[in-house]
């Protein structure tokens, strides 16, 4: 169905917006042949590349503990003092590179299973947008920094990391640098696998968007496997955004700047990667409010991007 077939109606934009992400080249010609022979071996090579992969990963923590380099658990809390963000740089540039080797496992795995490139599942046919990963970083760097800083306001949890006078200004500027680095890494890891291979592979089985995003949303929330039901549905509401933006900009870039620049929002304003982890406090129901708001924000700024694509002239 053409752009033009909506002309005259008032719901055109949506409309036109609905017909363009239902033909988003991430999903777009993925339902290929034997689909269900596909699946089975995407997701045994998967699970064999994930656990050689987790290997490799304990078998380098093991020696990098013994030479002394780093603390035992590097995902344990880290314990309170002037030092403490020495320990967090650990925890979080471990978590980039576990993230990191997990992805490219499912990558791998799904470039063999379906015998397409990688940047079928990333960015189809068209080279990698950077400005779109620095407009989604951009834009939720904003949002999400004014959210923790009016949670912080409603319910003080100390000085935020980076300015909290109780640690060292280098581990402040190591922390910030390693943050940067391993949420990014972190961040991207997630991406490719949610709204990359996972959104791709879904689509060989079904064009319907409302199954495409909340199936994405849904999985993306329980893999992170936090028991508070708000928290649930918040991270939910973070997967269906990025879902619909990469299905409007036909790429992961710009949820991969938006994912990025959230996480850091509360690494560094506001608590220390560990604490975040391991809290037992239940999400205020505010955190919904939040959602809401970044997801208009989101849809509004997702809108203007394809609005300028469409208006630039075509080579």
């Amino acid at each position: 169905m053409s752009n033009a077939g909506f002309s005259g109606s008032r719901l055109s934009p949506f409309l036109v917006a609905i017909e363009e992400a239902r033909n988003s080249p991430l999903i777009v010609g993925a339902r290929p042949a034997a689909r269900w022979k596909r699946l089975a071996g995407f997701i045994a090579l998967s699970f064999v590349l994930m656990i050689a992969a987790s290997i490799v990963i304990a078998l380098a923590m093991i020696a990098i503990e013994a030479m002394g380099l780093v603390r035992a658990g590097v995902f344990d809390p880290v314990p309170e003092g002037p030092n403490r963000l020495y320990g967090e740089i650990v925890s979080v540039l471990g978590l980039g590179a576990f993230l990191g080797l997990l992805a490219g496992a499912v990558l791998l795995s799904a470039k063999i299973a379906y015998g397409a490139p990688t940047t079928a599942f990333l960015w189809p046919g068209r080279p990698f947008a950077r400005r779109q990963l620095w407009l989604g970083f951009i834009v939720m760097a904003v949002v999400g920094s004014a959210s923790v800083l009016i949670y912080n306001l409603i319910d003080p949890t100390g000085p935020a990391p980076i300015v909290n006078p109780a640690y060292s200004i280098e581990s402040r500027l190591f922390y910030v640098a390693a943050a940067t680095l391993g949420l990014f890494a972190a961040a991207a890891a997630e991406e490719v696998v949610f709204r990359g291979v996972l959104l791709r592979v879904t689509g060989g089985f079904t064009g319907s968007l409302i199954i495409l995003c909340l199936f994405n949303a849904v999985v993306f929330s329980a893999i992170h496997l936090d028991p508070d039901p708000v928290a649930f549905v918040a991270r939910a509401l973070s997967g269906l955004i990025w879902t619909w933006a990469a299905l409007r900009l036909g790429g992961i870039e710009f949820a991969i700047g938006a994912h990025w620049a959230g996480n850091l929002a509360i690494a560094l304003l506001g608590e220390p990667l560990t604490t975040e982890a391991v809290s037992t406090e239940p999400t205020p129901l505010s955190a919904l409010a939040y959602e809401a708001v970044a997801l208009v924000v989101v849809l509004i700024v997702v809108e203007r991007i394809v609005r300028a694509r469409r208006a630039q002239p075509s080579a």
